[in-house]
């Protein structure tokens, strides 16, 4: 199945080697090796985790460069998005940080200063088309839970909950997320067997398809 996004189609061709994975843990479990098997598991969840945060992170940047290839004009962008990208173009330059110190007050200054200012006013003109420099957040921390993150990741473009409204309860990221980071962090196994993985799995391939739908709503 082809998707809007290669981030997608490159996250469902590196989830095979989850299934993978599972498979050898059941070949392990066969041969009586449980230590094998349970490492394999474990593999699992870590590499299956990883493939999301890094497909996350690709989205977003695919999506960014091809809103910018669409040539919209800036009215045709959800008003948040709009916004968020001033706030983050503002945040790496603060006006008030610029003219900070007196002594560096000079005629460069001030076109440096003019620069700034008329590229926020070329985001807030309607008319206009969506600038090269425009950018949203890409980054995708991990730590025992992230759901709050991917969340806020996705509301930079309508300000919403996008999974809200999802046919899965997104909540359920939270224990994968969780199995992740105690099995890097604390060496723990908590009953992982290959069913569990294998539920993961799909859970996680929902995500991935809502997210590719959310945003390829939003490109087209």
């Amino acid at each position: 199945m082809s998707y809007q996004f290669e981030a997608t189609d490159d996250y469902f061709t590196a989830e095979k080697k989850v299934t993978t994975l599972i498979s050898f843990a059941q070949g392990e479990g066969k041969k009586g090796n449980d230590e094998n098997r349970e490492l394999f598991l474990k593999l699992g969840v870590v590499f299956l985790v990883t493939r999301f945060q890094v497909y996350v992170e690709d989205i977003l940047k695919e999506f960014n460069y091809k809103l910018i290839k669409t040539n919209k004009t800036n009215l045709e962008l959800p008003i948040q998005l709009r916004l968020n990208a001033i706030k983050i173009h503002s945040e790496s330059k603060p006006l008030n940080k610029e003219l900070e110190n007196p002594t560096t007050y000079n005629n460069q200054k001030l076109r440096e200063f003019h620069s700034i200012i008329s590229l926020l006013d070329d985001w807030c003109n309607d008319k206009n088309v969506i600038h090269q420099e425009f950018k949203i957040n890409t980054q995708f921390p991990l730590g025992k839970q992230g759901l709050n993150e991917l969340k806020g990741l996705f509301k930079q473009v309508e300000g919403k909950d996008i999974f809200g409204n999802a046919r899965f309860d997104i909540n359920k990221l939270n224990e994968i997320l969780g199995r992740r980071h105690d099995i890097i962090h604390e060496d723990k196994n908590m009953q992982l067997t290959e069913v569990t993985l294998k539920e993961y799995k799909k859970f996680i391939a929902k995500v991935v398809k809502h997210i590719d739908r959310y945003l390829r709503r939003i490109v087209k």
